[in-house]
């Protein structure tokens, strides 16, 4: 049973909390000994929900008390709590009225279409995947920059920077691998994803560290998580093409990059693809997104059940 509802905006040295009640917004510091008070004192006075918005890291110290103590904690998404606010036709915008927003969303919203699963993850692993991508991101900039010098000194400076990042990424990377590795349930995850044709080791580790979810929910959950769901958009007699997106944008990266390799070397994402394309007259980046969502759901059902890809040896 649901006792008390309660909505967090995180910054990055504090937290505002409000209750769903409407009482009055408390501040706390974003530390690990503040976060654990207010939860063990919260908690004996009926706590059993906080819903809070991601903040690219700061709300770790949160949710992990949250975790530790056994209070149930759910991330809002962003999209939501614009349309709930416009909804409600708050335009004023502040810490404490932010909180008190996401208070009321979880109250009126959350319990009444019922709560979204939750898995925590391996946050070990996932701070090794977003260095990962940073590491990427960075040794892209740096030798499209190189390609397009000719002072000597610059382009020493940039050879230089790419083999230090590269270094750096081929680290993490084997980091990556030996966390996984010291855990048998994920160890046998990698190998189990990388039955699917297209699914490399690098895609695998990825999908592992930012997609905890992955095979605990189902195949149209996790399609819509990730942002490959179609949204229908029809109004009277207006119609517009059903569009995607609005999910996890790293993990689309990821599965965009497997997708065009699964069309080149896997057989059935190949045929897949080809008849999208060539009898059902679908443009090439349309099939390219549907290749990504059966792989997604491919790789869901996969971690599931523990089987391997059935047509792995095609």
């Amino acid at each position: 049973m649901i006792k008390t509802v309660v909505g967090v905006d995180v910054s990055k040295d504090w937290l505002d909390v409000a209750r769903s009640d409407g009482s009055e917004v408390v501040r706390i510091g974003n530390t690990q000994a503040a976060i654990a008070a207010w939860v063990l004192a919260e908690r004996d006075a009926g706590l059993s929900l906080v819903a809070f918005e991601p903040t690219g890291g700061y709300e770790r110290e949160l949710r992990s008390a949250l975790k530790a103590h056994g209070v149930t904690a759910v991330r809002v998404h962003p999209n939501e709590l614009v349309a709930f606010r416009k909804s409600r036709r708050i335009k004023a915008k502040t810490d404490r009225i932010d909180a008190r927003l996401i208070a009321r969303f979880a109250a009126e919203e959350l319990l009444r279409r019922g709560l979204p699963i939750t898995i925590a993850g391996d946050e070990t692993l996932r701070e090794l995947a977003a260095r990962r991508r940073q590491l990427v991101d960075a040794l892209q900039a740096e030798k499209c920059r190189l390609a397009l010098v000719r002072s000597a000194p610059v382009r020493a400076s940039l050879t230089s920077s790419i083999a230090g990042l590269q270094a750096s990424l081929e680290t993490i990377e084997t980091a990556l691998l030996d966390h996984i590795a010291q855990q048998p349930e994920l160890a046998q995850q990698l190998a189990l994803l990388q039955t699917l044709k297209g699914i490399g080791p690098i895609s695998a580790m990825t999908l592992i560290a930012e997609l905890p979810e992955l095979g605990h929910l189902s195949g149209k959950q996790i399609a819509a998580l990730i942002g490959l769901a179609p949204q229908t958009h029809e109004s009277g007699r207006s119609s517009r093409r059903a569009a995607t997106g609005k999910g996890r944008g790293d993990i689309r990266r990821v599965l965009f990059n497997a997708a065009r390799c699964a069309i080149r070397h896997n057989a059935i994402m190949r045929a897949f693809y080809q008849r999208l394309v060539e009898q059902n007259k679908r443009a090439g980046k349309v099939a390219l997104v549907a290749v990504m969502r059966k792989m997604l759901v491919t790789l869901n059902a996969i971690a599931r059940d523990h089987q391997p890809w059935k047509h792995h040896a095609t």
